[in-house]
C-alpha cells in the first residue's frame, strides 16, 4: 500500500446541507404512502467531498454557506468533527440551511430527489474575494455546480492565473448543464451519466456510450473524466489511455454520497502521485463501502480499509 503524504491541501467549495432520505421496502406504489425508512445526516456534494478528504488524512478546508439554524450549527459541527477546516465556512442570517431530500427505490438506488440549495448562492463573487489568500494557498481546489456562475468563473480565473488544479462535481442534470462552456482547463471531472449527457449531449445507456462522452469532454479540454455509471461501475478516460472499472459492490444498502467519496479518492490518489488506474481505482473501493453502509459518509473510511476493498 502506498504511504499517502500529507503536506498538501485542498479548497473544497460548494454545497452543504440537511440530507433527509428514504428508503423504499418495497417497489413504488404511485399515488399512496409506501412502507420505507428514514434517515436524517448532514451532507452537500462539497461538504461531502471535504469529509472524506479529511477521513484520507488531506489537510482539507470546506467554503459553504449555512444559516442561523441548528441544521447550520449540526453541519458546521459534524465537519469539524471529521477533521475538515471550517473557518471559512459562511453563516446566513436571511436565508434556512440547505436540505436534499432523497427517495431510495427497494434497491438502494435513487429514484428522485428535492435539492433546496438556494443557500449555496450566498458564495458570492465578494465573499469569494475575501477568502482569496486562502484559495490561492491551496495545492487543489474542488467545486461543485451548486455555485453560482458568476462565483465560479471568479474561482476558475484565479485558480488558472495561480496554476492550481481545479475539479468539478457536476451534481446534477440541471446543475450540469450550466457548466457545459466552462470545461476547459478543468483537471478532473466525476459526472454520473445523466450528468454526462447534461455536459456533452450524449445520451448513455451503456459503458461504450459512457466512454464516447468521456472522450467528448476529454476533447473539450478536461484532463481526467470519471462517469459512474451505478451498478455498471465506471468508466475513466484521459487524452492517453481509457477504462471500464465494473462496480465492486453487489448489495447496495444507500448509494447516496457515493459518487462523492468516489471523487475524493481519485483526487486523494491522483495527489499522492498514484498512476491513474489505481487511483480510480481507489475511487471505485471508496464508493463500494459508501454504498454498503446507511450512512453518506463512512466515519471509518481509511486508505487501508480502500486498499482492503480492492482485495475482496
Amino acid at each position: 500500500m502506498h504511504s499517502p503524504e500529507t503536506d498538501w491541501r485542498v479548497v473544497v467549495i460548494g454545497g452543504a446541507c440537511l440530507d433527509i432520505k428514504g428508503r423504499l421496502h418495497e417497489p413504488m406504489i404511485e399515488g399512496t404512502s409506501n412502507a420505507g425508512h428514514l434517515s436524517i445526516s448532514v451532507g452537500g456534494v462539497a461538504r461531502n467531498i471535504a469529509e472524506n478528504l479529511a477521513r484520507l488524512g488531506a489537510d482539507t478546508t470546506l467554503i459553504a454557506a449555512v444559516g442561523t439554524d441548528e441544521f447550520g450549527q449540526l453541519i458546521i459541527t459534524q465537519t469539524e468533527e471529521a477533521g475538515v477546516h471550517t473557518d471559512a465556512m459562511l453563516i446566513v442570517d436571511d436565508q434556512h440551511t440547505a436540505a436534499y431530500l432523497a427517495l431510495l427505490d427497494h434497491q438502494g438506488l435513487l429514484y428522485t430527489a428535492l435539492d433546496d440549495s438556494h443557500c449555496a448562492r450566498a458564495l458570492t463573487p465578494e465573499y469569494i474575494q475575501e477568502n482569496l489568500e486562502l484559495i490561492t494557498s491551496a495545492d487543489v481546489v474542488f467545486i461543485d455546480a451548486n455555485l453560482s456562475r458568476v462565483t465560479a468563473d471568479l474561482i476558475l480565473a484565479t485558480c488558472h492565473a495561480e496554476d492550481i488544479p481545479v475539479c468539478l462535481e457536476p451534481v446534477a442534470f440541471g446543475l450540469a448543464s450550466r457548466f457545459r462552456e466552462r470545461l476547459r482547463g478543468l483537471y478532473l471531472v466525476t459526472p454520473n451519466e445523466r450528468e454526462a449527457q447534461a455536459l456533452t449531449g450524449i445520451t448513455i445507456s451503456s459503458p461504450a456510450d459512457a466512454t464516447v462522452a468521456a472522450k467528448e469532454l476529454v476533447r473539450l479540454g478536461i484532463e481526467i473524466v470519471i462517469i459512474t455509471l451505478a451498478r455498471d461501475g465506471l468508466v475513466y478516460a484521459t487524452a492517453d489511455e481509457h477504462g471500464h472499472i465494473p462496480a465492486l459492490a453487489n448489495d447496495i444498502v444507500d448509494a447516496t454520497g457515493a459518487g462523492d467519496a468516489l471523487a475524493a479518492a481519485v483526487l486523494f490518489g491522483l495527489m499522492n502521485h498514484l498512476p491513474l488506474d489505481e487511483a480510480v481505482r481507489l475511487g471505485a473501493s471508496a464508493a463500494a463501502l459508501t454504498v454498503a453502509s446507511p450512512d453518506t459518509v463512512r466515519r471509518d473510511l481509511s486508505l487501508e480499509s480502500l486498499y482492503a476493498q480492492l482485495l475482496i
